[in-house]
């Protein structure tokens, strides 16, 4: 049984399963916050309500932690993408689809864009320990190349367009906003955090990466 803390009081937990997930939930909230580095063993162990002595009993250590909040984060993210069911959908009505979702994936889910931007100021050092992020991205490109193909045989993508480049510049798209509000916002005295300016992007969004697919006519 495991030992957790509620209310100032010690008791032995029957359900170890469900204290290994307040463990990780706490987590997020904690390296979301305060990044690795600005993270303590201590505070997430007060968040979870339990004895920091069982977030080593689970996980063996910070650096363990923070690869097991990595790996739900991407997990989740993939999981979520591959509901689209993009390979049973027409090719424009695909990308969209992908776009909405990227972008509404990250204007509501704060702990992803942190803790990835805090990842990237680390160097990436912790996602590359993780084989299954890779192993679950390719996939999604490789879904999205078949969209583009399918695209352009049907006429309603121009040909040539690389798939890795495309999901790169829809992720950036729906995400520079959101790491760089703060100056962003002062820099154009326009407030990027707020509900109709974020729509509006949204839209913009979806209109600049389905007029880059579109299939240029000739005029001659």
């Amino acid at each position: 049984m495991a030992s957790t803390i509620r209310n100032g009081k010690e008791f032995r937990s029957r359900d170890p399963e469900r204290t290994k997930a307040q463990i990780l939930e706490a987590a997020l909230t904690e390296f979301a916050a305060h990044g690795y580095d600005g993270s303590k063993i201590h505070k997430i162990a007060r968040r979870a309500a339990c004895n920091p002595r069982l977030i080593y009993h689970y996980f063996g250590s910070k650096d363990e932690l923070y690869l097991a909040a990595l790996r739900q984060i991407y997990a989740d993210i993939r999981a979520k993408e591959a509901e689209l069911n993009l390979d049973s959908l027409p090719p424009r009505e695909a990308i969209v689809r992908l776009v909405i979702f990227t972008f509404d994936f990250f204007d509501q889910n704060g702990p992803f864009v942190a803790i990835t931007r805090s990842e990237n100021l680390l160097g990436g050092q912790f996602v590359r320990q993780i084989r299954e992020i890779t192993d679950n991205a390719n996939p999604l490109i490789d879904k999205i190349a078949k969209v583009l193909e399918r695209g352009s045989e049907e006429g309603v993508f121009r040909a040539g367009v690389d798939p890795l480049q495309l999901y790169v510049s829809i992720v950036a798209l729906s995400a520079h906003h959101i790491n760089a509000a703060h100056t962003l916002s002062a820099t154009f005295g326009t407030d990027f955090t707020a509900a109709d300016w974020r729509k509006a992007r949204r839209s913009h969004v979806i209109a600049l990466v389905s007029s880059a697919l579109s299939k240029v006519e000739s005029s001659v």
